[in-house]
């Protein structure tokens, strides 16, 4: 196998995010969203008790104008609502409605489903690679972020 230079793996990294995300933007059709609100969707429906809006942006990695505009356009299909804090009303957390969390099972199911296509292209020993590089990955690339915020 040849050695991938980090320059052709940034350009298939970057075909394989716009294919996926191709993908997705189909499958979520149904639902009256793009993939611009997946990350938003499934880290509420992983988080029950809500974020504030500059955790969603921070956890997201978009600014919070992007983001306050995200949330209206959720807000307008009922599918998440600002819960206030008894302290104080200028405080909230943004969180899933009925609707969301069941809209957010079913991308969940999804996701599911479009992974176990994609690892059925691997075998079972270069699925376990795949997972503990993707992992590697993942740990270093949250280490980094942290270490960025400090």
């Amino acid at each position: 196998m040849e050695k991938l230079s980090y320059e052709k793996f940034l350009v298939y990294l970057r075909q394989f995010q716009t294919k996926i995300q191709k993908e997705f933007n189909e499958d979520l059709k149904k639902f009256h969203l793009s993939s611009t609100y997946l990350g938003i969707i499934m880290l509420l429906y992983d988080h029950k008790e809500g974020y504030s809006m500059s955790d969603l942006s921070r956890l997201n990695a978009v600014d919070n104008a992007l983001m306050t505009r995200n949330i209206k356009e959720l807000e307008k299909i009922d599918y998440i609502y600002r819960n206030r804090e008894k302290e104080s009303q200028r405080k909230y957390h943004i969180c899933l409605t009925e609707k969301g969390k069941n809209v957010a099972k079913e991308i969940k199911n999804i996701i599911e489903k479009r992974q176990q296509d994609f690892l059925k292209l691997f075998s079972k020993d270069e699925q376990a690679i795949l997972d503990q590089a993707i992992s590697m990955v993942i740990q270093k690339f949250i280490t980094t972020i942290k270490e960025g915020e400090e």
